[in-house]
C-alpha cells in the first residue's frame, strides 16, 4: 500500500513538521510505503505551495499512490489542503489529520458560505483524524464522515532526563498570547521572591519582540528568550529543566507536553484541547484553567517546595508516554488505519 503525505517540510518548526519527521523516521509497517509532498515552508512559500498544486497528481500516479494523508491546521493550512485534495483523483482515498488548535473558533467567525465550504469539504473526505476524543466530537458535529482518534506520540529517550536539582522553568515553542506567553510573565514575577534561584526560559520563535519588551518594561529578572532550538541542542535543555511550563488558552495536543513527560520532566499546563486526556493533575502534572494565575501561582509554588512531588510527576509522566504515547503504537494504530481505509 502507497501513501502520499502532504503538509509542512519536515524540517521546518512546529509540532506539524515534527510529526512528520517523526513518521519520515520511524515509521515501519510491513507493506505500507509512505511518500511525501511539502505544501509549506517558511522561506519558500509561494514557490512551494505552487509545486505542491502541479506535483500532486504526477506523484500519485508514478507512485501508484492508494491514500493522500493531508496533515491540515485551521485557516490557511486548511484552504491549501482543501484545494489540493480536489486535485486528488477519485480512485485515491483521502484523510486530513486534524492538527488544529483552534479550529471551533476558525469555524465559529467564518461566513455562512465559509462554513458550508467547510462542512462539505470535510464531508467529501474518507475519513478524519482528531488529537483527542474533545476534538472527535467537535468535528462529528460537521460531518457524517468517520471520525477516528489518533494522539500524537514521541520518541521515548533511553533514560529520563530529570534532574531534581535543576533551576530552569522552560517553555518549549511558539511564543505568543495563544500560548499564555504574558501570564508566565506575571507568574514569573510572583514567584521570584520565593525562589530567587529559579529562571524562566521561552525557547521557540513567534512575539519574541514584544516579549522581550514587556520583560524589559517590567523589569522581570528571571524570565529570559532562548531562541528556537533544534532537536540536538534540546537534551541539554532538558538536562537542566524542573518544569514545563506551558498555560495555553488554546492548543491540539502539543508535541512540546509529550516530548518533555517522555524526558521526565514534568508539566503545568491548562485544560484546554487533548491535555486533559495526557495529563492527570497531580498524578502525571500539573492541570489549571486557562488564565487561571492564581492556581498557576499555587500549584507552581507547591511544586517548587516539595521535592518528593517532583520526582512522583516525572516518574509517572514519563510511564504515561510510554504506556500510551509512544511511537511504536502510534504508527500500529496508523498502519491499522490505512489499512481499513484501503
Amino acid at each position: 500500500m502507497n501513501i502520499l503525505m502532504v503538509g509542512p517540510d519536515s524540517n521546518e518548526k512546529g509540532g506539524i513538521a515534527t510529526v512528520i519527521s517523526n513518521f519520515k523516521n520511524y515509521f515501519n509497517e510491513p507493506d505500507i510505503r509512505l511518500f511525501f509532498l511539502s505544501s509549506w515552508t517558511k522561506r519558500k512559500k509561494w514557490r512551494t505551495e505552487w509545486l505542491a498544486y502541479i506535483q500532486i497528481r504526477k506523484l500519485i500516479h508514478e507512485k501508484q499512490i492508494d491514500l493522500v494523508h493531508f496533515h491540515v491546521a485551521q485557516k490557511g493550512s486548511f484552504f491549501r489542503k482543501a484545494f489540493l485534495a480536489r486535485l486528488v483523483p477519485k480512485y485515491c482515498r483521502v484523510i486530513f489529520h486534524m492538527h488544529a488548535s483552534k479550529f471551533d473558533i476558525f469555524y465559529k467567525e467564518s461566513s455562512s458560505i465559509i462554513k458550508w465550504w467547510i462542512r462539505h469539504t470535510f464531508d467529501q473526505l474518507d475519513g478524519v483524524v482528531a488529537l483527542s476524543e474533545n476534538w472527535a466530537a467537535f468535528y462529528g458535529n460537521l460531518t457524517q464522515t468517520p471520525i477516528s482518534v489518533i494522539q500524537n506520540a514521541v520518541k521515548v529517550p533511553e533514560k529520563s532526563l530529570f534532574n531534581p536539582e535543576a533551576s530552569n522553568i522552560i517553555t518549549l515553542g511558539r511564543v505568543g498570547k495563544r500560548k499564555g506567553s504574558f501570564d508566565l510573565l506575571e507568574i514569573a514575577k510572583e514567584i521570584h521572591p520565593f525562589f530567587p534561584e529559579i529562571q524562566f526560559i521561552l525557547y521557540g520563535d513567534g512575539a519574541t519582540e514584544k516579549l522581550a519588551k514587556e520583560i524589559q518594561e517590567k523589569n522581570i529578572k528571571n524570565v529570559s528568550l532562548g531562541g528556537w532550538i533544534t532537536l540536538e541542542e534540546q537534551s541539554s535543555v532538558l538536562e537542566n529543566a524542573i518544569l514545563h511550563f506551558l498555560p495555553s488558552y488554546f492548543e491540539g495536543l502539543p508535541m512540546s507536553i509529550l516530548e518533555t513527560m517522555g524526558a521526565g520532566i514534568p508539566n503545568l499546563t491548562t485544560k484546554v484541547g487533548g491535555i486533559p486526556e495526557a495529563i492527570q493533575s497531580g498524578e502525571n502534572g500539573l492541570l489549571v484553567a486557562p488564565g487561571d494565575l492564581n492556581g498557576m501561582f499555587e500549584k507552581l509554588l507547591f511544586f517548587l517546595s516539595t521535592p518528593a512531588f517532583q520526582k512522583s510527576l516525572s516518574q509517572e509522566a514519563r510511564n504515561t508516554i510510554q504506556k500510551d504515547f509512544s511511537i511504536k503504537t502510534y504508527h500500529e494504530k496508523w498502519g491499522l488505519l490505512y489499512k481499513n481505509l484501503k
